[in-house]
């Protein structure tokens, strides 16, 4: 019971801090710039992971099912399967867990140490708002990068599943653009970048609250970065079977 208490206090709690940020969010002033800057960091920090964790993806489906779609001599109906996969499922889920790991510690931990060393008191005494020049922009900047990274990753996934299935499985190249492009459609994109969006500010919220919550040395810091990763990443998981379920049950 005390475990369940617990857990209902801090849903409670975060859901109060995501309110605070929302409302910080839509009024004035803005740090833009400071946005913008972290922004550049998490796309240098994440480009190159996301892109060696989501492009493999689209070789392993082409090669996996290639060989059942020949068993029925559909092979040509493989960029069907692999489109939708990739926009809908692993593209927005693999590079929102890579942001996560890479954008969300980092956060936290950048965070965690302005609040143990007593800089977000210092900010706070020279009336500057601490959640609104330190948690608001790095919020912002991860509901917009997990998006533009989702972009790179679609197109890394499905050139990698072309590689393998037209010059390496013998697929008809004419064949697998002409499925592709009828089974893709706009709303897969933009279900994908929805989902990348939704995650993305879930990496951020969870990193600024873990951070601005930290209390102690450098352990506690640890604690906020590392807490961050595992709770975002069970919950992009959770929320993802979610919204897919309620999309298929929807029609979308």
């Amino acid at each position: 019971m005390r475990a369940l208490l617990q857990l209902l206090s801090t849903i409670g709690a975060v859901f109060a801090f995501f309110l605070e940020v929302v409302q910080t969010a839509v009024t004035r002033p803005r740090y833009v710039g400071e946005t913008l800057r972290i922004m550049a960091v998490l796309v240098k920090r994440c480009i190159v992971p996301v892109g060696l964790a989501v492009a493999p993806v689209g070789a392993v489906i082409a090669l996996q099912g290639l060989e059942i779609f020949q068993m029925f001599g559909l092979e040509r109906m493989l960029s069907s399967l692999l489109g939708t996969a990739i926009f809908r499922e692993y593209s927005p889920a693999l590079a929102s867990v890579m942001v996560a790991a890479q954008a969300g510690s980092s956060i936290a931990a950048r965070i965690g140490t302005m609040q143990v060393r007593g800089q977000i008191d210092a900010l706070a005494v020279m009336s500057v708002d601490p959640m609104r020049y330190v948690v608001v922009p790095g919020v912002i900047a991860c509901l917009l990068v997990a998006p533009l990274l989702n972009v790179m990753t679609n197109i890394l996934g499905v050139f990698s599943g072309w590689l393998f299935a037209v010059p390496l499985g013998g697929v008809n190249h004419g064949a697998f653009m002409e499925h592709l492009t009828a089974q893709v459609t706009p709303a897969d994109l933009w279900v994908g970048l929805g989902k990348c969006g939704l995650f993305g500010a879930a990496v951020g919220l969870l990193a600024g609250y873990l951070g601005m919550h930290a209390r102690g040395g450098a352990e506690a810091v640890g604690k906020a970065a590392n807490d961050t990763v595992v709770y975002t990443i069970v919950l992009i998981l959770l929320v993802d079977y979610i919204v897919s379920m309620a999309l298929l049950g929807a029609g979308i």
